[in-house]
């Protein structure tokens, strides 16, 4: 008996410290996991924050090129209202309105700090540095180090920050505006833009492409007319309501009656999906007055104005030959006005419509900058429309 009272309480001990050490586990076990989701939150919230830090950053880089560009383009307009100098310039088939931008198409942070190093004399520049960025784009630090505190600036200029930029710049009326869409009267067919949307996918190429994709060309732009127009009545073949080619989506919606605010809006149109915007978006804007700028239109538009206005319309190779031609006499002119190429053709011996001088410009007033800012590995692209048909500082 007294060995059993004996043995009792230490049987009972050891019951006790296994239960204390079971605790004593679970309260680390529970601790590590506390501390490792907060050490794992505060890391996130770090790398979150340092991430919009970047972003930040990136985007006002972005905005360096957009400005770059919009003093560039401010300058350029002020060179045009100048008739003396636009005078002369025009003397040697110049036009001054469209020379500045064109000849710095595109515009990065080492080009810039490749003309503000050492106050912008190349000169003082190593040879070496000047090839390499030939090659690779960048700049050496000693020229990056220079573009930060010297230049045209006695103090540091406003190259001095981290990150790089690139940006371009392209005109918008180069391209066919749908926007004139809603001042059209009467059937699309006979409106101007809906002439020159029809001379943009014709060709025996586009053709067989339509074919392919059972598609009816006049269907899809007055289905454009009918985006943008305020009646709700459907132009294209099968008439009806607007709205009925919407109302069986997944996702139904109205049709807008009004204009287009932003172009990735073209694509709510029917029939103006990634395959045809893929094709032809390149050459269609939003923006801008509607006339094209004969002097800057891309092979693609010239070939459709060829197609909209010269009558017959002429088979793809004739447009061919006649668009060599065009490219020939623009190496040393530029065409004055709408009614010059309208001339210019004719005496081609080629009959012209006689619409096709009030829809040429000689000059852009609308340009598109997209300007890329990277800082660390994040990037910010911003686009930005600039408009100098009523302002001269550019809206």
């Amino acid at each position: 008996m007294r060995r059993h009272a004996l043995i009792q309480p230490r049987g009972r001990r050891r019951r006790r410290s296994g239960i204390a050490l079971l605790v004593a586990m679970s309260t680390i076990l529970v601790l590590t996991v506390v501390v490792t989701e907060l050490t794992y939150t505060a890391r996130v919230r770090f790398v979150l924050a340092a991430h919009e830090k970047e972003r930040a950053q990136a985007y006002w880089v972005s905005q360096t090129g957009i400005n770059i560009y919009k003093l560039l383009l401010t300058a350029n307009k002020e060179m045009e209202k100048n008739s003396a100098m636009g005078s002369i310039a025009g003397s040697f088939g110049i036009n001054l309105g469209d020379a500045l931008w064109q000849w710095v198409p595109v515009i990065n942070t080492g080009l810039m700090r490749m003309l503000f190093a050492a106050g912008g004399d190349a000169g003082d520049i190593e040879e070496e540095d000047i090839e390499a960025f030939k090659s690779s784009g960048k700049v050496s630090d000693e020229v990056e180090e220079e573009s930060r505190t010297g230049g045209l600036f006695d103090d540091k200029n406003f190259l001095d920050f981290d990150g790089d930029f690139t940006a371009e710049v392209t005109d918008e009326d180069s391209k066919l505006n749908l926007s004139l869409l809603g001042n059209t009267t009467g059937t699309v067919q006979e409106s101007a833009i809906g002439q020159q949307l029809f001379g943009l996918m014709a060709g025996e190429e586009n053709d067989q492409w339509f074919r392919d994709r059972n598609i009816e060309r006049w269907d899809i732009i007055a289905n454009l007319k009918d985006w943008v127009d305020a009646d709700s009545m459907g132009s294209g073949r099968s008439g009806g309501q607007e709205d009925g080619l919407y109302n069986n989506l997944d996702s139904p919606y109205l049709s807008k009656n009004a204009p287009l605010d932003t172009f990735d809006e073209v694509r709510l149109v029917e029939g103006w999906q990634d395959d045809v915007m893929e094709r032809f978006g390149q050459q269609i804007t939003i923006h801008g007055k509607g006339k094209v700028n004969i002097n800057t239109a891309s092979d693609e538009v010239l070939i459709a104005l060829l197609k909209a206005y010269v009558l017959p319309a002429p088979p793809d190779a004739e447009c061919i030959r006649l668009l060599q031609q065009i490219r020939e006499y623009m190496w040393f002119a530029s065409f004055n006005d709408g009614k010059d190429f309208s001339d210019y053709l004719q005496n081609q011996g080629l009959t012209v419509s006689d619409q096709l001088a009030g829809q040429i410009g000689d000059s852009s007033k609308t340009f598109r900058v997209v300007s890329t800012g990277l800082v660390g590995d994040t990037t910010v692209q911003t686009t930005a429309i600039i408009d100098y048909n009523n302002s001269a500082a550019g809206k």
